[in-house]
């Protein structure tokens, strides 16, 4: 789309497109009596949200509703936003009143999860996605939820699936991109991470979080880092727990010499994470993408 579109249309296809800061530039084109539509509104507050900016996401949804007190779509927004400053009960009281309006929409029945998961309340939570499922099962929602709830009890693998499923619905949805690298990037899979994120940034350049991350696990892949990988894959504790079990289980096998080396090798590792890596990851990755 042209950048000479009215800046409202234009606006709204970068939100649709997943390129919030471009849509908030062409929010700053907006005037007249367009500032005072709920859409201006809801767009910038879908727009901040997608940038981590609940505050003004906020701030946004309250000004639509205080033209358009009865906007499901900005109680969304509101509710969403106020979860994620941790301010649970505007939260809930904004996600029930979308309710009341529209009791029948999965989207803000899995709004309303979101805002009762952040409270801990993870059983009730599954009960209400549940429910949005039974009404419309190919809500993207619902299975953005799904992988929510995963994260929250450390399934990272199950909320790659999870992401694996929206990008199977949608190949270049930015915010399955990201999900599915963030739920990589739990598991220590820096490459899959990688390729996730590499895929977003593409499409939006202008991201400079998106970008910051991209280029940390582009380094973080670096050949000079392989030796790295088993403490990316498996921890830092883990990567002890399995390096103590391989060499006493050598020891005890009677393999002394396998052991011994097992040993060394593990202990080379070690001093190479503590002094070499993090100079080699720093330097790579203070370059620009």
């Amino acid at each position: 789309m042209a950048d000479t579109a009215a800046p409202l249309a234009l606006a709204r296809h970068y939100v649709d497109v997943d390129q919030p800061d471009r849509a908030l530039e062409a929010l700053g084109r907006v005037g007249g009596d367009e500032l005072e539509q709920p859409e201006f509104w809801a767009l910038s507050a879908v727009a901040h949200y997608e940038l981590d900016d609940y505050e003004r996401a906020a701030g946004a949804a309250q000004e639509g509703l205080a033209r358009d007190p009865e906007s499901a779509r900005l109680l969304y927004l509101l509710a969403m936003a106020e979860a994620e400053r941790g301010r649970l009960a505007e939260a809930e009281r904004a996600a029930l009143g979308a309710l009341e309006i529209d009791p029948d929409d999965p989207a803000l029945l899995c709004a309303y999860a979101r805002v009762v998961a952040r409270g801990g309340q993870l059983d009730k939570a599954d009960r209400l996605v549940d429910e949005a499922a039974s009404i419309d099962p190919e809500e993207p929602d619902v299975t953005r939820m799904r992988a929510f709830l995963a994260f929250l009890r450390g399934r990272d693998r199950e909320a790659a699936g999870y992401a694996d499923e929206l990008l199977n619905a949608d190949p270049e949805s930015a915010s399955a991109h990201r999900l599915r690298g963030v739920a990589l990037l739990h598991q220590g899979d820096m490459r899959g991470a990688r390729r996730s994120f590499e895929a977003v940034a593409r499409d939006d350049p202008t991201d400079h979080g998106l970008a910051d991350i991209t280029r940390s696990t582009r380094a973080a892949t670096h050949p000079l880092l392989w030796p790295m990988l088993p403490l990316q894959r498996l921890g830092v504790a883990g990567s002890w727990v399995a390096a103590i079990a391989i060499i006493f289980g050598l020891r005890a096998a009677g393999l002394e010499t396998a052991a011994g080396i097992a040993g060394l090798v593990w202990l080379a590792l070690v001093i190479y994470s503590w002094t070499v890596a993090p100079l080699v990851l720093k330097r790579l990755g203070s370059r620009g993408p």
